[in-house]
């Protein structure tokens, strides 16, 4: 007699649902490899965002620091331009914000579907069969959840605009003095792309939440 599991349950049932259910485990699948990916993702924005805050607090020392590791990591004994290894965390910064913004917005897609897929299965199998992601998941939602959500959605996105915001005045101070240059007006040009970017997912995460 084989074991009494979800897998087998659903096997002896209709194809129709034991399409639904093998589309729902690999959803499930998916949403795990997405989350790793925005978290991962997560952690090398905020080192990219602590070098960009930590050349407000000491430029000099930063770009010290970044020269002397590039020099001992690849054997040479350069002296990097200080302009070059701004703009470099520049454009770093807004590769790994959208990539991230990407992996984010794709997994709160992925959870909404899986709820889809969650009904369509109870109602074909005319119980409450499945409701880890959905019912199960949502019922008493942990304070602490809500305080992640927040963090995530609300909290870091807009910390990462006032960072930004605060290097790029303090680099258009800098112009004011010496003078506009190609290399700051490619980081205007980046900081302009990544508030862009940051306003508009927190629209769409905002707004995706509202619906529901």
């Amino acid at each position: 007699m084989k074991p009494l599991t979800l897998t087998n349950l659903f096997a002896d049932m209709p194809e129709k649902i034991s399409i639904i259910y093998d589309h729902y485990k690999d959803t499930c699948s998916i949403i795990r490899e997405g989350v790793k990916r925005r978290d991962r993702l997560m952690i090398f924005v905020v080192l990219a965002l602590g070098f960009l805050a930590f050349q407000i607090i000491s430029p000099i020392t930063s770009n010290v620091l970044v020269n002397d590791f590039v020099n001992f990591k690849f054997g040479l004994n350069l002296k990097l331009d200080l302009t070059i290894i701004g703009n470099v965390a520049w454009v770093l910064l807004l590769i790994l914000t959208v990539r991230y913004f990407q992996v984010a917005v794709f997994v709160e897609r992925q959870y909404s579907y899986v709820h889809k897929l969650e009904n369509s299965l109870n109602k074909e199998s005319g119980e409450n069969v499945i409701t880890r992601e959905g019912k199960s998941y949502l019922d008493k939602y942990p304070i602490f959840s809500d305080w992640m959500w927040v963090l995530y959605t609300i909290i870091f996105p807009l910390l990462l605009l006032a960072v930004s915001t605060a290097k790029i005045i303090g680099e258009i101070k800098i112009v004011c003095v010496d003078g506009l240059s190609s290399s700051t007006f490619l980081n205007v040009i980046i900081f302009i792309l990544l508030a862009i970017s940051i306003i508009l997912y927190l629209i769409v995460i905002h707004k995706k939440t509202k619906k529901e």
